[in-house]
């Protein structure tokens, strides 16, 4: 109905207006010479009038305009990137109509959703959009507002725009993010009957078939015990690391914390990078930014469902060193997750979660008596929220995921992060 009533010109307060001053006009101007009304209904219907006729003429002048626009595909507009949180302009403008006296001109996004601002800069209308949420399309769809400054015209027009927009999750206040390092084989050299990823010198009890010229036979001499010399496995920091970003109801912190480690390089020389959403992971640092991206199409009831064949398919049978960007407030991705690393264990590794928020506030306090008599639902959380999560919220995701791997909580608002002592305070305000 929207659409279809979009061309009409006349408001239904312009169409109330104009038959009220059509009716004094005709029936008390014209019919009891009242020469009050007379000159109210005359002025009346001629501002309709005059509203009406510039309305008609300018919305046919813009879409005109855009027409011919479309036509001429300006090559300065390719593909446009927009950091979240922030306004970017995307190149699109408007002329302002000056000729056209008590014209409004405004505009809004339909698809995809983005606050946008107008910007007058010589004898143009500016374009400038701030998203919420993360994202990429194709095409956008804009609906053009043009009207009289006293709202009684006005024509709705949508105009399409194929142009392909990437949002992009913004880090806030984060300057870095630190991950932990696991560790693999070495770069020492080893004892040459030895494995190649140490060198000697471990001590251990004497077997039957080890090389005599390894006992020490001081040791024997002192404690009656054979004891050998071993190759000692050197260690070293992992050089790839894989990490996943888990999509669900408040995970753009999450998503902004892990473009953050891709760019600082926190992950290491040798990463990948999969999310809810996508099969196909990312080596490369836009290759990751389309994957955050697309993983905010994931329906909520989905996320984390992807983490456990992630692991399997790039862990290569160990895990090794593993870092997963998820929400700060519960929901059903914390039981999928919670799922998925069960067998962790037995797979050689534990991960470390990055909990991504906007805020922590403490929850609000309730009397005994509103506790007894209402029973509180949980409000429904749109997914591109930026909300602050309470203690009890971030306490009870940090407790579940405790059971499978290291913790940590970064406030991408206040631009910090949490480990140890701080989450052992959130654990013991959510008890009380």
């Amino acid at each position: 109905m929207t659409r279809a009533l979009g061309p009409f010109p006349i408001t239904p307060l312009g169409l109330l207006v104009g038959l009220g001053c059509g009716y004094a006009l005709v029936e008390y101007g014209f019919g009891r010479i009242d020469l009050v009304l007379l000159v109210i209904g005359a002025v009346g219907l001629g501002v309709a009038a005059f509203g009406l006729l510039a309305t008609t003429a300018g919305a046919l002048i813009l879409w005109l305009h855009h027409r011919k626009r479309g036509q001429a595909k300006d090559a300065s507009e390719g593909s446009l990137d927009v950091e979240c949180g922030y306004p970017v302009p995307t190149g699109f403008w408007l002329p302002r109509l000056r000729a056209l006296p008590f014209v409004s001109i405004s505009w809004r996004w339909i698809t995809p959703e983005a606050q946008v601002r107008i910007a007058p800069k010589r004898g143009r209308l500016r374009e400038e959009v701030i998203a919420s949420r993360r994202g990429q399309v194709a095409v956008v769809v804009r609906e053009l507002e043009v009207g009289d400054i006293f709202g009684l015209t006005q024509i709705c027009l949508r105009l399409t725009e194929r142009r392909k927009v990437r949002f992009v999750p913004s880090v806030g206040q984060l300057k870095r993010v630190d991950v932990i390092r696991g560790m693999a084989g070495g770069e020492d050299i080893s004892h040459p009957e030895g494995p190649q990823e140490g060198e000697l010198y471990d001590l251990r009890a004497y077997t039957p078939g080890d090389p005599i010229r390894f006992v020490l036979w001081k040791v024997f001499a002192r404690t009656r015990q054979l004891v050998v010399r071993a190759p000692e496995r050197a260690l070293s920091p992992i050089r790839q690391t894989c990490a996943y970003v888990v999509a669900g109801s408040g995970d753009e912190p999450a998503a902004g914390a892990a473009r953050l480690a891709v760019e600082l390089g926190a992950l290491g020389s040798e990463w990948v990078l999969g999310a809810d959403g996508s099969n196909d992971d990312a080596t490369r640092k836009d290759q990751a930014v389309d994957v955050l991206a697309r993983s905010a199409d994931v329906a909520d009831p989905v996320g984390g469902k992807g983490l456990g064949a992630f692991l399997q398919r790039r862990g290569k049978g160990s895990i090794g060193r593993a870092v997963v960007f998820v929400p700060g407030r519960p929901g059903p991705w914390l039981d999928n997750v919670a799922e998925q690393c069960k067998h962790v264990g037995s797979r050689g590794g534990r991960i470390e979660f990055v909990v991504g928020t906007d805020g922590i506030i403490p929850p609000p306090k309730r009397k005994w008596l509103a506790r007894l008599a209402i029973r509180e639902h949980a409000p429904e959380i749109p997914p591109g929220s930026t909300a602050p999560v309470t203690t009890q919220q971030v306490a009870e995701v940090v407790r579940v995921l405790s059971n499978a791997g290291r913790v940590i909580v970064v406030d991408r608002a206040a631009g910090r992060m949490f480990a140890g002592g701080h989450l052992h305070a959130l654990d013991k305000q959510r008890a009380a």
